[in-house]
């Protein structure tokens, strides 16, 4: 029986989280004291059992109460956050339900759980894809933001001393082209240690993240007959502060792509078709190039062929 994924949405938002990271008790104290949800009630976090790990800060459909949105027009920041892709408010729509998607699609295919970290709030409260100084006002806002970062850094230390790679992707959504997916690696500097273990060829190549996104209906930019380099990646969206701080560029860090879904792929009639041909590419991808930490792409028999392109 497969399931809708508005119905698997409001599942895992509804999930045990027996496994997450305990918020802080000035964090808690705070929001008990004003009656306000906890940052364990506004972020999805999700323990796994494979090496991957899914975000997606952007998706967010909750109110902070008693915050206040972000003054966008401060004319500091948004000269800070240029180098970032500069200041936003507005969410990323239907990015939350299509990282969740994806992730029941994988545990579908293989068994196994990806890591999840999914943002609940709105974006105008909190940007967890921009340095703290930059992604939030209030004082009162950080413990959500804090949250957010603290879960995705306990699942890279987590997959880095338990398996030989791991793979962060983050989910989010872009109108510049809209049926197109843009890759994100900072030109191939935040997948590093993955181009220097297994060659371009597990970006771009046949079984690579992008190659097996292409190969399932969707198309890429840049092209796959481009490689990460350069300045490859500029004329779209060439990653943001999560990749940069969780990229495996940094001694702490594991290989990390942000993936920007055009609004095609974001449709409420097609998020199930998305989501499936997203995690049909990323277990191929898993099953060359992370399981058992291979550089050179194997066969990849469990899948079923591809579907067409929304």
């Amino acid at each position: 029986m497969r399931w809708p994924i508005a119905l698997l949405s409001l599942l895992l938002g509804c999930a045990s989280r027996t496994d997450m990271p305990t918020p802080g008790a000035a964090a808690l104290d705070s929001a008990v004291h004003m009656g306000e949800k906890t940052p364990a009630d506004l972020v999805l976090v999700q323990k796994g059992s494979l090496p991957i790990i899914l975000t997606a800060p952007h998706g967010g459909r909750e109110a902070i109460p008693g915050i206040e949105p972000r003054n966008i027009g401060d004319k500091a920041h948004i000269e800070a956050s240029r180098k970032w892709g500069g200041v936003h408010a507005t969410s990323d729509p239907n990015t939350d339900i299509l990282a969740q998607g994806i992730a029941a699609e994988i545990k579908k295919l293989t068994g196994k759980e990806p890591y999840l970290v999914v943002a609940k709030f709105l974006r105008k409260y909190v940007d967890a894809n921009r340095p703290p100084q930059l992604g939030l006002d209030s004082p009162k806002a950080r413990p959500y933001y804090d949250y957010y970062h603290q879960s995705i850094r306990r699942f890279v230390d987590e997959i880095r001393n338990t398996y030989p790679a791991g793979l962060l992707i983050e989910v989010h959504g872009q109108i510049k082209d809209t049926d197109v997916i843009m890759r994100g690696t900072m030109n191939g500097r935040t997948v590093e240690r993955l181009l220097r273990r297994a060659g371009v060829e597990a970006v771009t190549g046949h079984d690579g993240i992008f190659g097996q996104l292409e190969a399932r209906g969707f198309k890429v930019f840049p092209g796959n007959d481009v490689p990460p380099e350069g300045r490859s990646e500029d004329g779209g969206f060439n990653g943001g502060y999560t990749v940069f701080t969780y990229g495996s560029h940094n001694l702490t860090g594991i290989d990390a792509i942000q993936m920007e879904f055009g609004s095609k792929y974001r449709q409420k009639a097609v998020l199930d078709r998305s989501a499936r041909n997203a995690a049909r590419a990323i277990v191929a991808f898993y099953e060359a190039y992370l399981n058992g930490a291979g550089g050179t792409a194997k066969k990849v028999s469990m899948l079923t062929p591809r579907l067409a392109p929304p």
